[in-house]
């Protein structure tokens, strides 16, 4: 199916549920109040495409408030594409002096669920949602990626604050990239994503301190866009490789977790990252 194709699609169903609803209830006026866009990122391309189609005429900042999304997300990320393809023309090594951060739960159940994220992968990997697990437990994982090298995992329980971010930056993060070499150190940029934890002013203050003018995130001196999940080898391919991975068959406990994510890490190599940032940069 084609984008034209899902548009049409989306268009129908569209204009179904409104006949529906009118149809059942046709004295009920239809609660007008705009809700904030909770889908898949292609799915919001779908639904501004859908709605541009029907109503041409629409501004780019009516379409944004209709959708519920903001109207400086493409500008952000035009911004974003334009600084990295000035990088790229002056030094194309960039793309290799890129550490990529992102965090993502794993559970016992099997279940992705961070921040509305689709993870892609070559192959289906027919992953199951089980519903009989009367207790879901499961361990947070940061990972990184630089190059063509895994940095990571490291674990952590409970919610990412603050400052317990603080502390994995000073004092984790700096023995995870002894491996890295120098040059590599000495000209790297840092990017993170627009997580809470990430913009606290301790944590902006330590990013300052640890990547002067080399740091892309909310308030980074490179700005980093919103919902642009196809834009971090994270989203677009680490965490789907490791979780079809991981999830070949459900863990009995969190170390067997934990393992399996260990396990999974170690066996990941350097070809399939490289053709990951080959595909997509």
């Amino acid at each position: 199916m084609n984008n034209t194709e899902k548009v049409e699609l989306v268009l129908i169903y569209g204009e179904c549920q409104r006949l529906s609803q009118e149809g059942r209830f046709p004295d009920r006026q239809i609660n007008q109040q705009r809700r904030r866009a909770n889908l898949f990122d292609e799915d919001i391309e779908l639904q501004v495409l859908a709605y541009i189609r029907a109503n041409p005429r629409s501004s780019i900042r009516h379409v944004a408030l209709e959708i519920g999304i903001s109207y400086g997300d493409s500008t952000r990320r035009l911004e974003f594409i334009a600084w990295f393809n000035i990088q790229f023309h002056n030094n194309p090594l960039i793309v290799n002096h890129i550490l990529w951060s992102d965090e993502s739960k794993f559970t016992n159940n099997g279940i992705m669920n961070k921040q509305n994220h689709r993870y892609w992968d070559d192959t289906n990997p027919h992953w199951s949602r089980e519903t009989n697990f009367q207790t879901v437990w499961g361990i947070n994982v940061w990972c990184g990626l630089v190059g063509e090298k895994l940095i990571g995992p490291y674990f952590y329980d409970g919610t990412l604050n603050g400052r317990r971010y603080l502390n994995f930056l000073t004092n984790e993060l700096p023995r995870m990239l002894e491996d890295v070499s120098l040059d590599t150190r000495e000209h790297m940029f840092f990017q993170q994503d627009g997580a809470p934890a990430h913009n606290a002013i301790i944590v902006r203050q330590k990013l300052n301190e640890m990547f002067p003018n080399r740091w892309i995130g909310t308030y980074g001196v490179v700005p980093w866009p919103a919902r642009s999940p196809d834009l971090t080898p994270l989203d677009f391919f680490l965490w789907g490789h490791l979780k079809t991975v991981v999830y070949a068959d459900l863990p009995v406990n969190l170390q067997d977790l934990k393992n399996k994510i260990q396990a999974a890490c170690e066996i990941l190599r350097e070809e399939q990252i490289k053709a990951a940032l080959r595909l997509n940069f």
